[in-house]
């Protein structure tokens, strides 16, 4: 029976560990510090243990993932090296999150270390990075040549709330902080530019009900391998995010909260913006009434085929009713997991989604969760 072991059960984690219930029939292992809280995900499930886990330690990190085929690593991307070590060390096959550019490109450098222990690494498969590679990657088959890859990703919130939170948003706050703060880069015209945080918001126009929203460049793992993988001469990538949720992080930012500067308080030094994460954890969550949220992901590749200029728009298209649409960054870890242990994908090192997962079938499988892609604008048979 073949083992997948799941680190970090937070929002996403969670999802991760659900989609795995459903759909894998091995064994799963849920890794982590509260062993209280990994018990009440395990209840009543069948073929689930729990293993206490810490991603500081490298050591037991090694000594937790023993007999796990697959690890996948759902925590913060500063501890992905760590993680990776581990599972060198335990001879356990690895899948995470993304690691925003400069973790990405520390832990490509693995790559030997992984092909020799006979190893396989897929670096950044959620929704972006992930679903995003794998489309840059299926839209370039349709070229000869692939001049500029954008990516831009969209969303709508039409559910209705019994709480709303002052700073309601799914992504992980810390990553948010980040992606706010860490200069984007983008590759253009060939090299590498690194460009103002929350620069380039102007309205794009996504198929409804999206609409129109204004997608910002932040910094994002895409950047780090597509330019190579494909040959491209311009990537980008841009999120969007509302007004309302803009200004008030770019008031953090401007008061200083966000910054990973060292203050001392009562003899103590914390960085700044762990402290301000531990505040803002204490506001109260919103409580939904009714999930309807609605995201899409569009990634545009244009170059030549057979001498003419070609462009090819691909779209992933998530609707959560009742389910929220981060399943669109849950499934794809869970599914790049069980291809690696079942020997779909059997290439050994370390490896970006577009080299390494297969995209007819990682869209088959997309399309099993309701999420479902679309290439100009018609439905993918």
């Amino acid at each position: 029976m073949k083992t997948i072991g799941i680190l970090g059960l937070g929002a996403i984690g969670r999802l991760i560990a659900d989609d795995l219930f459903k759909t894998f029939d091995g064994e799963i292992i849920l890794l982590g510090r509260d062993l209280k809280r990994l018990k009440q995900l395990a209840k009543r499930k069948k073929n689930v243990k729990i293993r206490y886990a810490n991603v500081s330690d490298t050591k037991l990190l090694a000594s937790a993932f023993r007999g796990i085929d697959v690890v996948i690593h759902a925590v913060h991307h500063e501890f992905n090296l760590n993680v990776m070590k581990a599972c060198l060390k335990s001879k356990s096959h690895y899948v995470d999150l993304g690691g925003l550019f400069h973790y990405t490109k520390k832990q490509l450098k693995l790559n030997y270390q992984f092909k020799k222990a006979n190893l396989t690494a897929v670096l950044g498969i959620g929704a972006a990075p992930g679903i995003t590679n794998v489309l840059a990657k299926y839209g370039s088959s349709f070229l000869d040549k692939v001049e500029n890859v954008e990516i831009k990703i969209g969303g709508k919130d039409q559910s209705t709330y019994k709480q709303t939170s002052p700073l309601s948003n799914t992504y992980s706050l810390q990553t948010i902080f980040e992606e706010f703060s860490w200069k984007p880069a983008i590759f253009t015209e060939g090299k590498l530019k690194f460009l103002e945080p929350i620069s380039g918001r102007e309205d794009y126009i996504f198929p409804g009900p999206v609409g129109v929203q204004k997608p910002q460049y932040t910094i994002h793992s895409e950047i780090a391998t597509l330019p190579s993988s494909l040959h491209a001469k311009n990537v980008s990538f841009k999120i969007a995010f509302d007004d309302d949720f803009v200004n008030k992080i770019k008031m953090l930012k401007e008061l200083g909260f966000l910054s990973e500067e060292k203050i001392k308080l009562k003899e103590k030094e914390f960085v700044i913006k762990f402290v301000s994460l531990g505040i803002l954890k204490k506001l109260p969550n919103a409580i939904p009434d009714r999930i309807n949220q609605y995201e899409i992901i569009s990634v545009i590749v244009t170059g030549t085929k057979s001498g003419a200029r070609k462009k090819i728009v691909l779209e992933a298209y998530v609707h959560g009713i009742n389910e929220t649409d981060d399943k669109d960054t849950a499934a794809p870890a869970s599914i790049a997991a069980q291809m690696v242990a079942n020997g779909m994908i059997n290439k050994r090192g370390v490896f970006p989604p577009e080299l390494i997962v297969p995209s007819k079938s990682f869209f088959n499988e997309l399309a099993k969760r309701k999420i479902y892609i679309y290439l100009n604008k018609r439905h993918r048979q």
